[in-house]
Formats: C-alpha cells, sequence, structure tokens
C-alpha cells in the first residue's frame, strides 16, 4: 500500500452575441459499464496518450501518510506505457520519491534514496521466480491498471456496475460524473488470477464489501477525474484523486540510459 497507494476537456461553448442563447452542451450519457468503457477504450484508441495527476491521503491510522504523483500514459490497450514518480510523505520520515517506467517489454525502477547514485535505476527481470521481483511486477500492473481509464474500469468488469450518473463541471468545463460500484466479495469469486483472488478475499475477510469510486468524463468520452474514497479496516481512510489533462500531445515514454540502469 505505502509503495503504490496505487481526467481534460477541451469545449468550446458557442454564443455571438448577448442577444443568442449559448448552444447546448450534448454530453455522453453511457447507460451500462460496458458501454462507459467501449465509449473511453475508442477515445483513448484515438487520442493515444495522456498527462496524470494523482494526490491522496490515509488518515485515522497511527499516522496521516500522503502521497502526490506526476506521469505520463500513452498507448492503448495491451500496448500502455507508463512514466510515473510518486512522492510519499509520512509525519516524522523523510520524503519517499519512486519513478516508474513500464513498458509493454520492460520495468524499470528508480527506489527511494537511489536518486543521486551512479546506476539509480533497476531494471526487473520479467521472468524471474525471486519473490521481491514478482512483487514490483505485481506493482507496476497495478500502475498501469490504475493509470489506464478503460483497464481500471474493466478490472471487475463482472463484478462492477454503474450506480449513478450526474452532469457536473470540471475546471469550467460541461462533465458526467459516474459512479462505480464494484463488489467485492462478486470480483474475488470471478478473478482468475490466485494472488489477486487472495488480495480481493483478504479484503473481503476485513470487512470491506464494495469499493466505489467516482468518474468525470467530458463532451468527448475523455476522463478528466477520478476520486476513490475507501475505508481499510485497520489502517485508516483512503482517499484518492486523480486528473487527466492534454489528451492527445506528444509525451515522451523511455527507458532510461543504459549507463543509469543496473
Amino acid at each position: 500500500m505505502r509503495t503504490l497507494v496505487v481526467g481534460l476537456a477541451v469545449l468550446l461553448l458557442a454564443g455571438c452575441s448577448s442577444a443568442v442563447d449559448a448552444a447546448p452542451v450534448h454530453l455522453p450519457r453511457y447507460g451500462s459499464l460496458s458501454e462507459l468503457v467501449n465509449g473511453v477504450a475508442e477515445r483513448q484508441r484515438t487520442e493515444q496518450s495522456a498527462r496524470i495527476s494523482l494526490r491522496g491521503e490515509i488518515t485515522g491510522g497511527q499516522s496521516t501518510l500522503q502521497f502526490t504523483g506526476e506521469g505520463v500514459l500513452r498507448g492503448s490497450g495491451n500496448d500502455v506505457s507508463v512514466k510515473f514518480t510518486q512522492v510519499v510523505t509520512q509525519r516524522g520520515a523523510d520524503p519517499q520519491e519512486t519513478g516508474f517506467v513500464v513498458l509493454p517489454d520492460a520495468l524499470y525502477l528508480l527506489q527511494p534514496g537511489r536518486q543521486k547514485a551512479a546506476k539509480p535505476w533497476t531494471k526487473v527481470d520479467r521472468t524471474s521466480t525471486d519473490p521481491d521481483d514478482q512483487r514490483l511486477l505485481a506493482l507496476s500492473s497495478t500502475l498501469v491498471d490504475s493509470a489506464d481509464p478503460a483497464r481500471t474500469l474493466s478490472r471487475y468488469a463482472d463484478a462492477t456496475s454503474i450506480s449513478d450518473t450526474a452532469d457536473d463541471v470540471i475546471e469550467g468545463d460541461p462533465a458526467v460524473r459516474y459512479t462505480i460500484v464494484v463488489d467485492l466479495a462478486k470480483a474475488a469469486a470471478t478473478q482468475p488470477d490466485a494472488e489477486a483472488r487472495k488480495q480481493l478475499q483478504q479484503q473481503v475477510a476485513a470487512g470491506l464489501t464494495t469499493l466505489t469510486s467516482n468518474l468525470w468524463v467530458d463532451r468527448d468520452s475523455r476522463p478528466v477525474r477520478t476520486v476513490v474514497r475507501q475505508d481499510l479496516p485497520g489502517i485508516g481512510t483512503l482517499s484518492i484523486m486523480g486528473s487527466y489533462r492534454d489528451w492527445g500531445r506528444p509525451v515522451d515514454i523511455e527507458a532510461p540510459p543504459k549507463a543509469q540502469v543496473r
């Protein structure tokens, strides 16, 4: 949890004079999760890239843990790359910065405290059976799933539904707010991956029954914001807000220089 404590519209309103009302804004309104996933995925295939910001905290435990993150996303479907830097801050401890570069065929990690090292980056072997490497690989998979709006929505598709929709405004632009609910017990029962199923079962055993989040989508079906607030038994309350912007603008996601990789 501590390692990975782990949407932008361009909208023109018409109105030439005070005597003419502004043209109505027609926002997409998807009636089912599959329609929403398809709409977001299709737009992502068109736009291909976006910038991501993340801000959140865990409160109510022994101490407050805060985290921020900035990164970029490129690609769609199974061909998604993510470059992301996260900073975790906790009272009484130095900020911990972690860097990720996740490519379709490689994972690179910049661990806390290694920023000034001669070779700060570590390449994680995707074929390794080492428990630490397996943990990092699972972490990178979670990062990509969390950064990719379409993957996030479809991760537990059989156990996920839209409970509410409403018109809203994000950064001055119209958007539709979707309330998304995941039935964790059902998600665990239908999860084919043994490790992921075990984690879901542990959450259910700890008293978590559902995971509720909000997703805001603009007129062009582009995610602009996500918000998750969840009580974690024995830990505290997790709150996360993610923002997407600059959809379609070029981004730079490359492997670190070989001289910096160990």
